[in-house]
């Protein structure tokens, strides 16, 4: 994969990411999105069989395709699968594709522990947990599904995500399931 990143702050980001730290970006969805892609490779950078990698949490389904449409593209040169899980997707035949195997899942958060406690996929070899607008997601009561995840995975690093760092309950919120995290604060 090309190391030429646009945006330096990804840049930065990806190399905590890869020392083993985690992360809590501060910024607006805008700052990152289109950028997902390009951490989730690095720190994914060939196929394996079994187990995810790296699991995507979205505040709500269209972010979700949106994210996984941007995410597909970057990973086919590198045959890296990637599936998308949501409540309005047929459950089933989700279930299915995370039982074939899979690199990167995207998904809500509902949709994604659902299936985790159907025993759809095994998250022993995850690496990264990625956390986008998780301000918005504790708004839209996703804490406990994320929370449930978080306190399953074995060690891996956190990409969290959020607008506003002074608000106190989510960085509380965090500290419940990832410590330390290095914060890293978008310049506008």
């Amino acid at each position: 994969m090309e190391n030429h990143y646009e945006n330096a702050a990804i840049e930065e980001i990806t190399k905590l990411l890869k020392s083993g730290k985690s992360v809590l970006g501060i910024a607006q969805p805008t700052s990152y999105e289109n950028d997902i892609p390009k951490i989730l490779l690095e720190m994914i950078p060939k196929p394996e069989e079994g187990s995810p990698r790296a699991i995507v949490f979205c505040k709500d389904v269209s972010t979700a395709i949106k994210v996984h449409e941007i995410t597909s593209i970057a990973a086919k040169k590198q045959d890296i699968t990637v599936d998308l899980i949501h409540e309005k997707g047929n459950k089933l035949k989700q279930r299915n594709d995370l039982f074939d195997g899979t690199e990167i899942i995207i998904g809500t958060p509902k949709r994604i522990c659902e299936l985790y406690f159907q025993n759809g996929f095994n998250i022993g070899k995850l690496k990264l947990l990625v956390v986008l607008q998780i301000d918005e997601m504790m708004r839209a009561g996703n804490k406990g599904y994320i929370l449930r995840i978080a306190e399953s995975l074995p060690k891996c690093r956190h990409l969290i995500f959020t607008c506003n760092s002074d608000e106190e309950r989510t960085i509380d919120y965090i500290d419940q399931f990832v410590a330390p995290i290095t914060k890293f604060e978008f310049e506008n």
